[in-house]
């Protein structure tokens, strides 16, 4: 099948003359989302605000203007820690310019860092102590879910102040909401029903900002629960003063097998095509998102040969903190959705080139979004090409045989359309989330006396029968049931989830630590490995400890060996060495004696 190519329109908003930031002009649906947002604060009332405009056109401004503005710390939820690590760079600016600890990045590798630094014992203290603070906090969903669950111990109370200085914050963002799934999209609507059950007066905005306008959440926090929901949509102009947010860009769409994960088979069938491309254009730079770790490495392999002239970086789970940071500035960058959201392609990062898969509409938005939001010094166009499900392709095939130019809001229309609805795990909502709200419900009703305790009980189990259809006592007895079979821990703390294995990495390939965990199952159908005693594993830790002290700390801390019973699901299956990665993977399968199944009961 031929490529597909399409020439894409540039985009531009419109700016007013409002007062805002310093001496910035917001676009107008900036404006309209900061006067919203002034005015549910100034009113002492509760907004929810469904921020929708594409990448790289000033969500991050637009949902934390009122912070900077009024000197309110607000909390930041992002779905992956590079984003964190990208938004703390934009905001530092604007909200702590001299680093006196206004702002503070919080993941599970900081709260080690933080932990440290606080001569602290656990997470759990050093999160207090940070939030007593009341700085602005970017963190993920992972450290939220935890602290609204409940599931940070430590001395008596803990949990209950945890959740009471999450309460006082008033500005919250969920950026990227796109990419959150139900699970995390259900915690955070429970989240924003609990708040606002403890209390309604208090003045609260919680900010969904977004690059695709269809959520779930929207119908749950509008329809379900009635909380005031606000819709703001980034609107393209062509007015002549209008400021151009992303520039053009041609669009190839190629037709991948992405089912059996071969993307990269059809990059590498490509290559001419590219290699035209850098021969005109030399000093070309080229980003490449794939799913696949494995494909990512395969790839980068395949276009060292391919351009012996060029360097390529690796940033995927195999990759160090140190390759990860190099790879950025190398012309070629291949990477999986590590680099999906959170990177700004620009000065030294700067791409000219993005080739990425796209399994559904969401993915294929949010990294076409990647490329083409600067203007450039350099006279390379920017290229885009996209890998699509057949299915796909032959949709757009059909809508797109005039070649005519195609605008942004036109192109992700077409995308919508033409990808099936993937499966998005409703049923999660009726069968687990009533155990685990019920859990959030009991932490937060022990914070209040008993003459206001009844009233935001009604207001949670109310919250749940909405979210869940059971009542109260229904989610109660679920609760209950899964405590007594001990898979209650499990699922609040998310252990048990993967098999990971501890990898000494000696491939060769990667300068930094070579140390780490990773699926054991792409271990054994894809590596060259040894298996090793941990007391070897440590022992070779023990040796790398003197260049990276902290990365081997973290390393023993979680690389324990998983242990049988329901309250132990957590550490690795397995020490490995692991010399290389098969171009294509083994069949894997699992034996058990039966003798080691009797008694069991079948789930």
């Amino acid at each position: 099948m031929q490529p597909l190519n399409i020439d894409i329109e540039p985009l531009s908003f419109e700016q007013t003359t409002s007062s805002w930031l310093s001496d910035l002009r917001p676009y107008v649906y900036q404006d309209r989302a900061y006067t919203l947002v002034e005015q549910a604060l100034d009113r002492r009332e509760t907004l929810c605000l469904f921020l929708v405009t594409s990448t790289g056109s000033g969500k991050t401004l637009a949902s934390y203007a009122s912070a900077i503005n009024n000197g309110l710390p607000a909390l930041g939820v992002y779905p992956t820690n590079e984003l964190i690590r990208d938004q703390e760079r934009a905001l530092k600016p604007w909200l702590d310019p001299q680093d006196n600890g206004r702002l503070l990045r919080i993941d599970s590798k900081q709260l080690d860092d933080w932990q440290v630094q606080e001569d602290l014992r656990q997470h759990a203290t050093t999160l207090e102590r940070l939030l007593m603070r009341q700085p602005t906090i970017l963190t993920n969903p992972d450290i939220l879910f935890h602290i609204v669950f409940g599931l940070y111990q430590g001395v008596s109370g803990l949990s209950q102040r945890l959740i009471a200085l999450i309460g006082q914050y008033q500005i919250f963002v969920f950026d990227e909401f796109h990419l959150y799934n139900v699970k995390q999209m259900a915690d955070m609507a429970f989240f924003v029903a609990t708040l606002h059950a403890i209390n309604p007066k208090w003045g609260r905005v919680f900010v969904f900002a977004s690059a695709t306008p269809e959520s779930p959440a929207r119908t749950w926090l509008e329809q379900q629960l009635s909380l005031p929901v606000q819709v703001i949509e980034g609107e393209p102009s062509e007015a002549p003063d209008a400021r151009v947010i992303a520039q053009p860009v041609k669009l190839t769409i190629l037709p991948a097998n992405l089912h059996a994960w071969k993307g990269d088979e059809v990059v590498q069938e490509f290559l001419p095509e590219l290699r035209s491309f850098i021969n005109q254009h030399p000093q070309a730079r080229l980003v490449t998102i794939l799913d696949s770790v494995a494909g990512a490495i395969r790839l980068a392999s395949t276009l060292r040969d391919s351009f012996p002239g060029i360097l390529v970086g690796e940033i995927h789970g195999f990759s160090s903190e140190q390759e990860r940071s190099e790879a950025l500035t190398r012309q070629f960058t291949i990477g999986t959705s590590t680099i999906e959201v959170g990177i700004d392609f620009r000065d030294a990062t700067g791409k000219d080139v993005l080739m990425y898969e796209a399994r559904t509409s969401s993915q294929f938005i949010q990294r076409f979004g990647r490329l083409a939001r600067h203007e450039k010094d350099n006279n390379i166009p920017n290229w885009t090409i996209a890998l699509v499900p057949e299915y796909v392709y032959h949709f757009l095939a059909e809508r797109l045989v005039d070649q005519r130019p195609v605008s942004r809001r036109d192109l992700n229309a077409l995308i919508d359309e033409a990808y099936q609805k993937p499966e998005d795990f409703a049923r999660f909502l009726r069968t687990h989330a009533p155990a685990e709200f019920h859990a959030a419900r009991m932490l937060a009703q022990s914070l209040f006396q008993a003459d206001v305790r009844p009233r935001i009980v009604q207001g949670m189990e109310t919250a749940i029968q909405a979210l869940t259809t059971m009542t109260g006592n229904q989610a109660s007895g679920i609760h209950r049931r899964y405590e007594s079979e001990k898979i209650l821990k499990p699922l609040l703390s998310f252990r048990g989830s993967g098999f990971d294995a501890a990898i000494v990495d000696e491939r060769g390939s990667d300068p930094g630590f070579s140390a780490k965990r990773y699926n054991l199952m792409l271990l054994l159908r894809r590596g060259l490995f040894e298996e090793i005693e941990q007391d070897e594993y440590t022992a070779t830790l023990d040796r790398m400890s003197v260049m990276w002290p902290e990365d081997v700390a973290r390393e023993k801390r979680y690389g324990s060996m998983i242990k049988l019973g329901a309250e132990e699901l957590l550490g690795v299956f397995g020490y490995f060495r692991l010399g290389e990665l098969l171009d294509k993977g083994r069949k894997v399968w699992f034996e058990q004696a039966r003798k080691s199944l009797a008694g069991a009961r079948r789930k």
